[in-house]
């Protein structure tokens, strides 16, 4: 075990109350995280995949391009069956995801005990971990990362509580990695890094047949939910299933960042706001790296997947600030190793350990300053979205903002799909949708914004906003005007008042005066509204009292989110 002096020394207080003092900052950080998970704006991402969850064993891998692994969609299945709308869903699923990052936060405790640091020592690296902004900002959010984390660091710790590394601990551990690896394939960099940890570690001790043996006891232990998953969804025939493993990423990772640009400046955001923090961290790594063959095998081990993870996270070309918590519980195990090396230098471990605490202090206002990306806005759009549709209805807005509602197409306008739609124009997926499936309602966001060259002319005359970001198959009457409605959906039309009343009056049809309700067939209308009193809205027949609201777009929907 490792001294607590240099703890006990800087706080002049003895282990147990420098224990609870740690336990309480974890758990007033655990609480922040909880609160952020409930506050914080969404980013677009989740919506997409915490709602891809509602095409589980219903055409997902049809329905979901690119194929990918659908570990995340189950685990995300859960809040879709707890929550009863679409914003209880998200909540839900953001709870949901802030008790993993518990699970993983106790994980990463246990590895830190099982590398031989003493209780204070393991809790102030549990305190680190949660002082990166990156972590407590991100671990929450409903995407594949934090699942495939909470995988990667089990594995590492079956390996590290090992005695000794016999086949069936490595069979669980590559069992846990390929668990991993089924919520999103991004996670072959755990499964390399674990892989090279057991290798090297062996091969450092000239020990090469132990090497392999590890390597093939891993892989075959990596197979196995792997089997069993393209067996699961694909029936008698799993050979398209293990297909979508490959492929459906290989189209992602060939793609690349570049159409994008300038996603290194997330590298040096995530640096600058916690330098103190990785400072300790990197130095960590290195000062270990010097010493490795002093090492002990389950430090040896644990080191070099930290290092290996670190390098790959880190040199990844689509690095969004999310991809960071890849890396984070590994780098924090070596956090505290800077201050080993410093310990015959009191002044200088003296002055580590205040800049250490200055950073994590300053963590904790940087918590309370992200509440400012608040959710209250976006969840609005999506309670009002979801009144204004009926479960069998379908929306369209390239984002996937109502998990409990379909859309025609699973199109994901991406800075990569929206190039394509502005390039394709007529012939885009996004063009044929708004022209031959057509959705009655059209959230609108920044992504519709920049698509609004191609489909506007399939908007403007059979789309009507009715509250900020929601247009809904309709058009805006004046009295006496005759203007040409093309009906985007065949039904039932009334008329409504812009607070989505209903209102009588008479409407000229084609040359065929009739009152309201009547059916209005696909295409274009010449309509002419002839007895009104003022404007009138021409709508799907609906209960549209209280869901309408006045005024512009809210164009900060998604304002920060990457801050």
């Amino acid at each position: 075990m490792r001294s607590e002096a240099g703890l006990t020394d800087l706080f002049g207080a003895g282990s147990r109350r420098l224990t609870i003092f740690l336990r309480a900052l974890i758990v007033l950080k655990i609480a922040l995280l909880f609160a952020l998970a409930w506050n914080c704006r969404f980013v677009m991402d989740e919506f997409g995949q915490l709602g891809y969850a509602k095409h589980l064993f219903n055409g997902l891998f049809a329905t979901v391009q690119p194929s990918k692994a659908v570990g995340s969609t189950a685990f995300y299945k859960l809040a879709h069956l707890i929550g009863w709308d679409a914003t209880s869903i998200l909540l839900v699923g953001r709870m949901q995801t802030a008790l993993l990052a518990c699970a993983t936060i106790a994980l990463v405790y246990a590895c830190a005990r099982a590398l031989g640091e003493d209780r204070v020592r393991a809790l102030a690296i549990v305190l680190v971990l949660l002082c990166f902004s990156n972590f407590m900002e991100r671990i929450f959010r409903t995407i594949a990362e934090p699942l495939a984390v909470f995988f990667a660091v089990g594995a590492l710790l079956v390996v590290l509580r090992a005695r000794e590394l016999r086949g069936w601990q490595l069979v669980a551990a590559g069992a846990l990695s390929g668990l991993s690896f089924l919520a999103t394939q991004k996670s072959i960099y755990f499964n390399l890094a674990l892989g090279l940890g057991l290798v090297a570690d062996a091969a450092l001790m000239r020990r090469y047949l132990a090497g392999m043996v590890r390597g093939a006891w891993l892989v075959l232990g990596w197979t196995l939910p792997i089997i069993a998953y393209c067996f699961i969804f694909g029936g008698a025939d799993p050979v398209p299933i293990a297909k979508s493993l490959v492929f459906g990423p290989l189209e992602v990772a060939t793609r690349g960042g570049g159409d994008y640009g300038g996603l290194r400046r997330f590298v040096v955001q995530t640096l600058a706001r916690n330098y103190v923090l990785y400072v300790f961290c990197f130095a960590g790594m290195a000062l270990s790296l010097i010493q490795i063959m002093k090492l002990d095998e389950r430090r040896r081990i644990a080191l070099i997947f930290s290092v290996v993870i670190t390098v790959l996270v880190f040199a990844h070309d689509q690095p969004w600030p999310y991809v960071f918590i890849m890396a984070l519980p590994f780098m924090s195990l070596w956090s505290l190793t800077m201050l080993d090396g410093l310990a015959a230098r009191a002044r200088y471990l003296r002055l580590a350990w205040i800049a250490l605490v200055t950073a994590m202090a300053i963590s904790f206002v940087a918590n309370l300053l992200y509440f400012r990306f608040d959710n209250t806005a976006q969840l609005e759009l999506v309670a009002r979205a979801e009144s204004l549709l009926a479960p069998d209805e379908r929306y369209f807005d390239g984002i996937g903002m109502l998990p409990n509602r379909m859309e025609p197409t699973t199109l994901w306008l991406d800075k990569h799909y929206v190039l394509a739609t502005l390039r394709e124009s007529g012939r885009s997926e996004a063009y044929n949708v708004l022209s031959k499936s057509r959705p009655k309602l059209i959230l609108w966001s920044y992504r519709m914004d920049y698509i609004d060259p191609v489909v506007a002319p399939l908007i403007l005359n059979s789309y009507v906003r009715v509250a900020p970001n929601l247009r809904i198959a309709g058009f805006r009457l004046q009295p006496g005007e005759r203007k040409i409605f093309d009906v985007p959906i065949a039904g039932t039309y009334a008329l409504y008042s812009a607070d989505g009343t209903p209102l009588r009056g008479r409407v000229e049809i084609d040359g065929t005066v009739l009152d309201p309700p009547f059916h209005l067939a696909i295409g274009p209308k010449t309509v002419t509204l002839r007895n009104g009193a003022g404007e009138a809205l021409l709508l799907p027949a609906g209960s549209y009292a209280g869901h309408f609201k006045a005024g512009g777009d809210n164009d900060l929907l998604f304002d920060g989110v990457y801050d």
